[in-house]
């Protein structure tokens, strides 16, 4: 008997939610249909009761055509607030051509074009705190942020590239930490420990200031932080062969610079010419930096240096 009472409830369940969603989609096509008669208000009284409770996938043509209705009505202020709310929430929704009139389409760009520089920050914010919590989703976190940063709405942003390449270098950081094997610390055996010794308690006051800890790595997205300053970098001398000389070859190194200047490591996910990239991480290894500082306070550092071996042709007349 209860095995039959927990059955019905759970169909009735099933039933209640299938009802529930068949029924916002029936209120998603009403308001379409509305809107399209250009009966705005009415549509946007019927957005705004689906909006308490959207079914799943719906949420985002809801806020859009509450958009398009807010527009139609010239309530500009409410609909550019709400265009910024949807893209933080989807920073890649673009408004279909066949539901929106090209007026619409670009005010979503200017919009667009004024968030999504301040959602790409949020998210190298966020993706540089799961790095330093060793999250394991922190590569694609930032693999995110990089297919975020090639939208075209942000090819005129100044900081794209240098977040471009800052945020590449900490994904495969953090691919590099998520392959390196993990040793497993041996077992002590448990032993009654000594009592400590006893120190006198020490007043709130005495207590150290908290440092800045020592695994937090910043880079150029980070403003408020001075960028190490070079005193020693040798480079190595480039000697073209013949075919090489009328080449340009570019490519990246990556320095991590540690909090007294030296370079903890260097590695060119991009290289030049296989031997010259091999004699530059050499060299780059004994380079040495003021470091740079936050807040006064000596911090590490991810450093992107760019790589132009330029051709030695010499160009026509």
């Amino acid at each position: 008997m209860a095995f039959k009472q927990i059955c019905c409830s759970v169909v009735l369940l099933l039933a209640v939610c299938a009802g529930i969603v068949s029924a916002s989609g029936e209120g998603l096509d009403r308001a379409k249909s509305l809107y399209a008669s250009a009966a705005y208000d009415e549509a946007l009284t019927v957005l705004d009761q689906l909006s308490g409770a959207p079914a799943p996938g719906d949420s985002t043509s809801i806020a859009a055509y509450r958009v398009y209705c807010l527009l139609a009505l010239n309530r500009q202020d409410e609909a550019r607030a709400l265009i910024d709310r949807l893209l933080h929430q989807s920073p890649f929704f673009v408004p279909s051509p066949d539901e929106a009139p090209p007026k619409i389409q670009s005010i979503f760009r200017d919009v667009r074009r004024a968030t999504l520089p301040k959602i790409a920050k949020e998210r190298y914010e966020d993706a540089k705190t799961a790095f330093e919590r060793k999250d394991p989703r922190t590569a694609r976190q930032f693999d995110d942020l990089l297919t975020l940063l090639e939208d075209p709405d942000l090819r005129d942003w100044s900081a794209a590239a240098d977040l471009r390449a800052v945020a590449a270098a900490f994904r495969d950081l953090a691919k590099a930490v998520a392959a390196t094997p993990v040793t497993p610390a041996p077992v002590a055996r448990l032993e009654a420990p000594a009592p400590p010794p006893l120190e006198p308690a020490r007043s709130v006051e005495s207590r150290p200031a908290e440092v800045e800890r020592v695994d937090r790595i910043y880079s150029a997205a980070d403003t408020d932080v001075t960028a190490p300053l070079t005193v020693a970098q040798r480079t190595p001398q480039w000697h073209p062969t013949s075919l090489e000389a009328g080449q340009d070859y570019r490519g990246v190194l990556r320095l991590l610079i540690d909090r007294t200047g030296a370079v903890e490591s260097a590695s060119m996910p991009a290289g030049t010419r296989p031997m010259y990239d091999q004699a530059l991480l050499r060299a780059a290894r004994d380079w040495k930096f003021q470091p740079a500082r936050r807040q006064g306070q000596p911090v590490r550092y991810l450093k992107v240096v760019e790589i132009h071996l330029a051709s030695m042709t010499a160009a026509a007349p």
